[in-house]
Formats: structure tokens, sequence, C-alpha cells
């Protein structure tokens, strides 16, 4: 099979994976068959990628160190707790086939824009699938519901980025991104949403094209007020998500507070400096947190099951990045990219989580790409 077609077939098989719960019964033979056939690929690309040449980046080397480490977790304690070893497989994966597509011309802009226009509907429908089981689980009338799916939205916000020629259909979609990260209700996924929509606003000026300037910047400024406005009105419309942003600020964290401080204080207090340096193993934080729930933080989450190397290997992960966008031969497009990526990352891992969550495939997709891609523009 042509590697063209390993690419696509990708694509095809997460949004089949994804479809489960909407276009057909979650937990079926079709998402494990889905799923099997995604590792087998991307598990492939890794040997192959590994083996293939000593000059490799930064990055590569240490997303890899971060796989490496959960895989000998996983294998040495966390037998029990497979959904998230299985979250961090299709988190982290997927790197290493998308950015060897990269590095071999295989992978461009029209491919990843076609991939966001078919999985696109399939997590709105998605949206509309939780919403309408969590209305179905909660007691009385009240049709507020928060929706996990608003963090699927923000991660889509960089595909969004690549539409640079296209403004008018950039602003569009984006619109429409950021009406669902908006009514999800979920805080985190608004102020990830918000900074997004800042270097979107950059982006489209700094884009604009040369031959139709004026053009351009007016309908960059437009569309900016066009999207601006909507998502300001979405926002006071929403008298529930108004109320859930002044729990914040009286306090209100869903519990988070006492989770940080129970994992926290549990790796601090560890009886040997092993512990310290190494962690607890693989999903500690459920015993750590004290209420059977991960951190919901992936450097308090690293903290427990790996220690200070854990953390180190991370901050490694996000120097890497952040070392790509001072590269010369990098495009203003490709930087502002990046840095969009990096911060909606870097926000999640903050106050949800991150490197174990599905979703994050996406941004993985992206910066595979990013660094995979020798161009010093977009193609």
């Amino acid at each position: 099979m042509k590697e063209t077609h390993l690419r696509d077939l990708l694509f095809v098989l997460y949004a089949v994976y994804f479809a489960q719960g909407t276009l057909y019964t979650q937990g079926t033979f079709i998402s494990k068959v889905a799923l099997a056939l995604i590792f087998i690929i991307c598990g492939i690309y890794f040997f192959k990628t590994l083996f293939q040449n000593n000059n490799k980046p930064f990055f590569y080397k240490v997303i890899t160190a971060l796989l490496l480490i959960n895989l000998m977790g996983f294998f040495w304690s966390g037998f029990f707790q497979f959904g998230m070893f299985k979250r961090v497989l299709i988190c982290l994966l997927p790197f290493y086939p998308f950015y060897y597509f990269a590095t071999k011309g295989h992978l461009k802009a029209k491919h990843l824009i076609r991939f966001f226009l078919f999985i696109l509907p399939v997590f709105i429908l998605q949206y509309f699938f939780n919403r309408n089981q969590a209305l179905q689980e909660q007691v009385g009338d009240s049709e507020n519901v928060v929706n996990n799916i608003a963090y699927t939205f923000v991660k889509l916000i960089p595909f969004v980025f690549l539409l640079k020629t296209k403004k008018v259909w950039s602003v569009l979609l984006m619109l429409l991104l950021m009406f669902f990260i908006i009514q999800g209700a979920k805080r985190g996924a608004i102020f990830a949403g918000a900074f997004s929509l800042l270097i979107f606003t950059y982006y489209q000026i700094r884009t604009v094209s040369k031959k139709n300037r004026i053009k351009g910047y007016i309908l960059s400024f437009i569309g900016i007020l066009f999207i601006g406005y909507f998502a300001y009105d979405f926002y006071l419309q929403n008298e529930f998500l108004i109320q859930r942003m002044q729990q914040l600020n009286e306090g209100g964290t869903s519990g988070r507070n006492t989770i940080y401080t129970n994992v926290f204080n549990g790796w601090y207090a560890a009886d040997s400096i092993i512990k310290l340096i190494f962690g607890f193993g693989f999903a500690a934080s459920m015993k750590l947190s004290g209420s059977g729930h991960f951190a919901h933080n992936d450097w308090l989450e690293l903290l427990s099951n790996f220690g200070l190397v854990g953390v180190v290997i991370y901050l490694l992960f996000f120097y890497s990045l952040i070392k790509c966008l001072t590269n010369s031969n990098w495009g203003i497009d490709k930087k502002l990219i990046l840095l969009v990526a990096v911060l909606i990352w870097f926000i999640v891992s903050i106050i949800s989580m991150g490197y174990t969550s599905e979703s994050n495939y996406l941004l993985i997709i992206m910066i595979a790409y990013m660094i995979g891609n020798k161009s010093k523009i977009l193609n």
C-alpha cells in the first residue's frame, strides 16, 4: 500500500473511531478494529522513524521519551488502568506517521484541510450526543449542561489557520468553532479559545496577500469584528456560562483545588528519594488524590506518576516546541500555527488533561506537520 493511501486511511480510521456513540454504538467491534489499525500503523512508523537516521529534531526525542516513560510505567505498575494508557497512545503515537509523511512531502496543508472538513461534522454530532446524554442523566428540567467536547473544538482551531487564502471561509469556520466552545460551557476551553482567537486575529492581518492588501485588510477587519461581536453575544446570552464564570471568581473549581493539593502533598510526603525522583507509578494520581480521580493537570499527573523525571521531560517537551518558534527558516504562518497549538496544549495541561486526552491527537498531527515540513512556508 502506498504511503499516501496509509495517510488517508489513518484520517478515515480516526473519523470512524470518534464517530462511535453517534453513527454507531460505542465500544463495538467497529471502534475496536479502527483503534487497533491506528495503533498498528502508528507503531510501524514509530519504528520506521526511530531507525531512519540520527538527524532527528529535538522534539522527536522528547516526545519519544514521554511515550516510553508511559509505556514503561504502564507495564511496570499500571495494568489496572488501561483506559488512561489507551488515551496516552491515541494522543502521542500519531506524531510518528504524520511526521514521516511531512518529511517525505506526503502531508500538505490541503490534506489537513480535507481531514478537518471531514471530521468536523463527526464532532458536531458528538457534541449533541453528549449533550442529550447529559440531559437524560441530570435531575430536573434544566437544559444547562457542561459539554467536554468543547475542548475538541478548541483543538481544531489550528486547522482553520491553514485556510489563509480563503479568509471568508476561515472566519466562518472559526465562528462555528467558537460557538460550540462557548456553548460547551467549559471554562478552560473558553480561556484557550479566547487566546487562540487573539492569535487568529494577528494571523489574519499578517498573512494578507500583497497583491490585494487593501481588500485583504478590509476582509480581515470585518471578519474579526464579526467573530468578536457574535462570540461576545453568544457569551452574554448564555446565563449558565456567566454563572460558572462567577463561580470561578468565588473559588469554584469543581473540586480541583482539593485534588491538586492532595496529589502534590502525597508526592511531597514520599517516604523515599526514589519516589520523589521517579514517582509512584502509572496512574498513581488516582490514589494520591484521595478521591479516585486523576490529577486533571498534566504537571501533577506526571509528578505523581513519574516524579521529577516526568516533569523535566514535559518541560523539555514545551521547550523544544518553543525552540522551533525561533527557527529563522520558518515563515510567519508556520510559527503562528505552531504557537497556537502550543498555547492550547499548555493551557489544557494546567487546567485539564493534555497528553492523557484522546482529542490532543489533533494537536499532535498539526505539530508533526509543522516540524516535519521542511519548507519555509506552508504548502
